[in-house]
């Protein structure tokens, strides 16, 4: 079996009124896999992963509109590139393939790369608990895979 799993800690500001306000905080992810897994975050935008999630609603998935999502530095590119999430089509069965790269912030020439297959149903569990996540309702969002 394999699994993401994504949190997020909303920076101190966002709740307390008194402070400007900073829309940037930490996505941690977490990879497991028979054959690799991974462990990463960046400082990233809420708007982003909120948008992320709800863009996982899209039917059907196409090799030529997959949903994806990075962070990182600058160009993003690279060793630039921190995190990447891609969501494609795995084969014509209807399966999905769930592609990450995740790299070391301070190290980033220390990364690792995978793919796991899910289907629509996990997938559509995995935006319900991103949106929850990201309402403070729970304190992580997985996506179940094969």
């Amino acid at each position: 079996m394999s699994k993401l799993s994504l949190r997020y800690q909303y920076d101190s500001s966002f709740f307390n009124s008194k402070k400007p306000t900073d829309d940037f905080g930490r996505l941690s992810i977490d990879v497991e896999t028979d054959h690799f897994s991974g462990k990463g975050g960046f400082w990233v935008q809420w708007q982003d992963v909120r948008e992320f999630g709800e863009a996982l609603s899209a039917f059907p998935i196409t090799v030529e509109n997959p949903i994806a999502a990075q962070w990182g530095y600058e160009m993003q590119e690279g060793e630039d590139l921190i995190l990447r999430l891609e969501i494609a089509p795995a084969n014509n069965r209807g399966d999905l393939a769930v592609r990450y790269e995740i790299a070391d912030e301070d190290k980033p020439n220390c990364r690792t790369r995978g793919w796991f297959t899910t289907n629509y149903p996990d997938l559509d569990l995995f935006r319900i608990s991103i949106a929850r996540l990201m309402d403070r309702e729970v304190e992580e969002a997985i996506l179940i895979g094969r």
